[in-house]
């Protein structure tokens, strides 16, 4: 496993970065992550871990630019479950959601690459098509899965 990329966050909401001694801006954090690096970011001064103020900050940017991933309903309904009871349960339930669908973009990614295609046409074949319904029904029997574990559906 690679050594987390340390970044350290000063008081006058400057990114240093350890690795290689030099002043950073948020852009480079984001493509850190873009090309798989796992980031901590730390105050310079408490060494308080402040990974997620930045990471969410990174989101709130994509978010109010261009087009965002999360709705307005996704995000109510985020607001709605903290403080409930099954708010612990969704964590592993979106993160294990999220991998499957990284596992799913990297094959179409895969695909994709050395025949020239565009983006759309891995879409427009069976064996592609195949792979896109088979991810979407193993989404939709963990979701299931896990509604009916923390017993809002019936068990079948």
């Amino acid at each position: 496993m690679l050594a987390k990329h340390v970044i350290k966050k000063y008081p006058n909401r400057r990114l240093y970065d350890t690795a290689i001694s030099g002043y950073i801006t948020l852009s480079d954090v984001k493509q850190m992550i873009l090309e798989g690096e796992d980031i901590e970011v730390r105050d310079a001064k408490s060494d308080e871990d402040l990974t997620r103020q930045v990471l969410l900050q990174i989101l709130l940017e994509e978010e109010t630019g261009g087009r965002p991933i999360l709705s307005n309903d996704m995000l109510r309904q985020f607001i709605r479950i903290y403080g409930h009871t099954s708010q612990s349960m969704l964590t592993p339930f979106l993160e294990q959601n999220m991998r499957i669908f990284a596992d799913w973009q990297q094959g179409m990614q895969k695909q994709m690459q050395g025949g020239g295609q565009n983006w759309l046409q891995p879409f427009a074949f069976p064996p592609a098509a195949a792979s896109l319904a088979e991810w979407q029904q193993q989404l939709q029997k963990q979701s299931l899965q896990f509604w009916q574990t923390i017993g809002w559906l019936p068990k079948e």
